[in-house]
């Protein structure tokens, strides 16, 4: 046809055919409805006999042609490339993070690529309704692409960067090494202490028997004294070393107490016994060591209680004793105790010293002492703990409410 004649030389310009320029089948298919159009439409998407090749089109030179051939061509590599990269990254990285978008955008990137093969193609091959085919399924895939990115903004938005990453990173590091430390060092703290109980176990075992043998003996030279007339500048000695050895029994009996506590065995032999008088008893074994304090005692005499009576003695003593300590001489001590819900409630207040606020919630721990107090009273710390302890082994609940300066208040409920 003269029409490859008219493209024979390089540079030289083509004008189109008559079938670019036909009126005839543009008016043929003006008149047919849209539902026949299409049906014509997708039957031959592939025929190709109402247009020229895009070299036979128009004015193109060699220069020209090739040029947009071979950059459709470039195009179309690419994009195919890009999606097989992109498979190969999700198929080795199971944890990258929206991969439901990536295949979109692999999909949208395979047909953005088909679009400029059939570009290059039409050169030759003038399939234009395939061509728009693909461009039309093209452009549905770039909505949902576009949909499903705008979609996953908020999350994209909170991803953190490589150097949040990195910060974390270390930050988890520090913390697992803050962690491994207090680890160490409770395990070593566990061990001093089991140590520690350890040596207070043998410690207090060892010691009762030559105290309780020292007691015996001053109480034979008490009553030697007593009858020895001669000897009676050396009773107020003889009398302070009695006071010294109960103190030192008080502690080694405390040592006791704890180390039953840790092992278990600090078992409650529970009676019904009258309130009133177990606190009178206590009271009058204070005053005998200290006649110093008043004690007003408050409550039912008639209130009979279901407990272990000497552990509740030797809680009640040891709040009494504190109070006597922690107060001025000549001062109050108020005991009151009640029946509400069928709870007993025993509180011992005095108008002492007083407790800073930052320490009552450490005072019934082992061996804690307050610090302001601590280098002018005597003791342990050991009380307290084992106080808290016999209520705990009660069912029962122990506080401290204290004002600095002012007094305090220790009550215990079972």
């Amino acid at each position: 046809m003269h029409l490859k004649a008219q493209k024979a030389l390089p540079g030289s310009h083509v004008i189109c055919d008559s079938i670019c320029h036909s009126n005839q089948q543009l008016n043929n298919h003006s008149q047919v409805g849209f539902g026949e159009q299409l049906k014509e439409f997708f039957l031959g998407i592939f025929d190709t006999s109402y247009w020229p090749p895009r070299w036979h089109c128009g004015t193109w030179t060699d220069f020209h042609g090739w040029l947009y051939i071979v950059s459709d061509l470039f195009i179309w590599a690419a994009y195919f490339a890009i999606p097989f990269l992109l498979f190969r990254i999700i198929n080795k990285r199971k944890d990258i993070p929206f991969p439901r978008i990536i295949w979109l955008f692999i999909a949208f990137i395979l047909l953005c690529g088909t679009t400029h093969l059939i570009d290059a193609m039409i050169f030759w091959w003038p399939a234009y309704r395939l061509s728009a085919t693909v461009r039309f399924i093209t452009a549905v895939a770039s909505i949902f692409t576009v949909f499903a990115l705008y979609k996953i903004l908020p999350m994209v938005y909170n991803l953190r960067t490589l150097a949040q990453l990195e910060v974390e990173i270390e930050e988890r590091k520090k913390a697992e090494q803050i962690v491994k430390h207090h680890q160490v060092m409770q395990e070593a703290a566990e061990e001093l202490m089991s140590r520690k109980d350890e040596f207070m176990s043998i410690a207090s075992h060892e010691l009762k028997t030559p105290i309780t043998s020292l007691k015996a003996s001053l109480q034979l030279v008490e009553k030697i004294v007593d009858k020895d007339v001669a000897l009676q500048p050396v009773a107020p000695f003889v009398e302070k070393a009695v006071k010294q050895v109960n103190k030192l029994t008080d502690i080694v009996n405390e040592l006791m107490d704890v180390t039953r506590i840790q092992a278990g065995r600090l078992g409650l032999s529970k009676t019904d016994f009258n309130l009133m008088d177990m606190i009178e008893e206590c009271q009058e074994q204070c005053i005998a060591v200290n006649n110093k304090h008043t004690v007003h005692i408050n409550g039912d005499p008639n209130l009979v209680i279901h407990a272990d009576r000497i552990r509740l003695e030797q809680v009640v003593s040891n709040l009494l004793t504190n109070a006597f300590k922690y107060s001025s001489e000549n001062g109050s001590i108020f005991i009151k105790f009640e029946k509400n819900n069928n709870k007993i409630k025993v509180a011992v207040t005095d108008n002492g010293i007083g407790i800073p606020e930052n320490n009552l919630s450490n005072i019934f721990d082992r061996f804690y002492r307050v610090e302001n107090t601590s280098k002018n009273f005597s003791g342990i710390g050991l009380g307290l703990y084992i106080s808290s302890e016999i209520i705990k082994r009660h069912h029962g609940q122990i506080g401290a409410e204290s004002t600095l300066g002012k007094g305090s208040t220790f009550w215990f409920i079972i």
